[in-house]
């Protein structure tokens, strides 16, 4: 048969002028049943309005170039609440599409994380490297040296920057990651006026962009929660998520939770975090955690199973950090994701 093809393409291809591609049709319910697929849309949306745990996908859009499907907010399986791009500007016109597609159509919302513990550690690198130019040039009578940056008078334009992504881009909420430093301590007077000052600027930006838009967005604090010093702050976030992703077992995940519930701090919205299986740029691992019999399982779904019992605050859901990465999975797309949505909110059985 192969035989016959090949020598029927051959007298074929003689009369042929010029290539044509043929489209490939691949059914699907949308096609086949578009009413179906309708009603099924509706029913998404109204899942995504009701109440239950929620599960939000850090999504990783640094790579713009990547033709993979894993790189698309349309291939984010469908119950996924929330998905956070974790890089929210410069946003590719195929990003922009689909975010109002997945919204329109499926009801799940997109924000952004704004990280403060990126913009602060940027300050620190450059600081470095200018204490190390003025300390090689310290035998120089006519260097002059330059001054470090002041991270105080660098903040208010960065989050000025970083809030006015909200509206630009009509996102539908953000997550402002910062984890600061503890007060718990000794910690001297200066550098507790510093933190306070810090905190003011942060706390104040950020209040004014949830009060500005409380009626239509979703907003998440991400990070260290202990490590506010005004703790009325929380209380407009509707989830606090706590970056649980490196934890080692289930024990030190209730553990760390309750550590950072100090007094203040909403306990009735707590999302903890997972991550895929991979191994990052630092050659750290995730993707793994010891369960309560001491067996080693993925540490989306134990999360996700830990998240279903009973403790002194309200487990409002699951993070995955990264969940593009979990894309890329021999048995089904997404299936640590998937398999974890199904046991926080099981679909009804037939």
């Amino acid at each position: 048969m192969l035989a016959i093809a090949v020598a029927v393409l051959s007298v074929a291809c003689s009369d042929w002028t010029e290539q044509e591609s043929l489209p490939i049709d691949t059914p699907n319910i949308e096609s086949e049943n578009n009413a179906l697929y309708q009603q099924y849309l509706e029913n998404l949306r109204n899942y995504k309005k009701s109440y239950h745990q929620q599960l939000i996908g850090w999504f990783d859009n640094s790579n713009k170039a990547s033709s993979s499907r894993a790189a698309h907010l349309e291939a984010v399986p469908d119950k996924v609440d929330i998905v956070a791009l974790m890089y929210g500007d410069n946003l590719s016109d195929m990003e922009r599409a689909e975010m109002q597609s997945i919204r329109v159509n499926k009801g799940t919302k997109v924000i952004y994380t704004i990280d403060y513990e990126t913009f602060r550690q940027g300050i620190e690198n450059r600081n470095n490297e200018i204490s190390a130019q003025n300390a090689a040039k310290a035998d120089d009578p006519e260097y002059v040296p330059i001054p470090l940056i002041a991270l105080i008078d660098e903040l208010p334009g960065f989050l000025d920057a970083q809030l006015a992504l909200l509206d630009n881009y009509g996102y539908d909420g953000l997550s402002i990651y910062y984890n600061g430093k503890s007060t718990a301590g000794f910690i001297n007077e200066a550098d507790r006026a510093e933190l306070q000052a810090i905190q003011n600027v942060l706390t104040a930006k950020i209040s004014a962009a949830i009060d500005a838009h409380r009626n239509n967005k979703v907003f998440l604090f991400e990070g260290a929660p202990a490590n506010i010093l005004d703790k009325n702050f929380l209380q407009a976030f509707d989830y606090i998520v706590l970056r649980t992703f490196s934890i080692q077992s289930i024990l030190e995940l209730t553990s760390a939770v309750k550590s950072s519930l100090v007094a203040g701090v909403p306990a009735d919205r707590i999302i903890v975090c997972a991550a895929p299986y991979f191994t990052d740029e630092f050659d750290v691992s995730y993707g793994s955690i010891k369960a309560k019999d001491n067996t080693t399982q993925p540490a989306i779904t134990e999360m996700a199973h830990w998240t279903q019992t009973p403790d002194s605050f309200t487990k409002s859901g699951l993070g995955v950090y990264w969940i593009n990465y979990d894309y890329y999975n021999p048995d089904s797309d997404y299936k640590y994701t998937r398999d974890a949505i199904e046991i926080m909110n099981p679909s009804p059985k037939n």
